[in-house]
């Protein structure tokens, strides 16, 4: 998965900057009006393939559904009298699961339950770039992972998400949302319970996400990706343990209705 990673991700990067480079040129007719972010609620409902490595340790797979909300506000604005927008949004994200274990050390498990779910706070503001809109953003995240493997483990994060959504008007009237995002990880346990119950400090690692989607007045779909990365965890407990150096990936696809 490393070297998957390695390469997919940097091409990812690049191939963004680019598709965002060219949508500037293309010639299409934004109303900003319809561009600008609205208070509204989403909910959605998100499928991906899930996989956790720990490189010469084990991984985890699994086929996985998850649902998403987010409730989002824009104060009073009146576009297009303060084209600089602020907007404030609370998102929600849940999914609960089985996945395959694999390892080369203590073989193979199936089905073992598999659990996460995330809460985000971000605020951010829209920039009229005149046929287009772009919408950065910054806020706070808390993450909380779970599995049972025979033995139960959980992770719990602080993070930091920065990023900047593109949105543009399609001819049909429809819109597409282009959304790039770098989450820095502030502070993390891991937490493994064995026959003693251990707790280990989680001090860097990082995150990525990217979705394409295509908006509708009420509705929206199209493909996710996200991609964690931290580093091994500091040593804890009296028989000294650790958390390896491991890498998610998650690609899937998700559709929300929004109201």
């Amino acid at each position: 998965m490393s070297s998957i990673t390695e390469k997919f991700i940097p091409s990812l990067v690049r191939g963004v900057l680019a598709y965002a480079f060219a949508l500037s040129y293309l010639d299409t007719v934004a109303q900003n009006l319809n561009l600008a972010t609205t208070t509204e609620s989403t909910l959605g409902l998100s499928a991906f393939n899930y996989k956790y490595d720990e490189p010469g340790y084990m991984t985890l797979k699994a086929n996985r559904v998850g649902l998403n909300y987010s409730a989002t506000y824009a104060p009073g604005t009146k576009w297009p009298n303060a084209a600089n927008a602020w907007f404030y949004k609370a998102e929600l994200a849940y999914s609960n699961g089985k996945a395959d274990y694999t390892s080369p050390i203590s073989g193979i498990l199936r089905d073992t339950p598999n659990m996460f779910y995330e809460a985000r706070l971000l605020a951010g503001k829209d920039i009229d770039m005149g046929s287009y809109v772009l919408s950065p953003f910054i806020g706070v995240g808390y993450r909380h992972l779970f599995s049972d493997l025979g033995y139960e483990r959980t992770s719990n994060y602080t993070t930091m998400p920065i990023g900047i959504t593109h949105k543009m008007k399609l001819v049909d009237n429809s819109q597409l949302h282009t959304t790039m995002e770098y989450t820095h990880l502030l502070s993390g346990v891991q937490k493994v319970q064995l026959i003693q119950n251990v707790s280990m400090d989680q001090k860097s690692g990082y995150g990525m996400r990217f979705s394409l989607l295509r908006r509708f007045e009420t509705w929206s779909l199209g493909p996710t990706l996200t991609y964690w990365n931290l580093d091994q965890s500091e040593v804890g407990g009296l028989t000294p343990l650790y958390e390896p150096k491991n890498k998610t990936l998650e690609i899937g696809f998700k559709g929300a209705m929004h109201f």
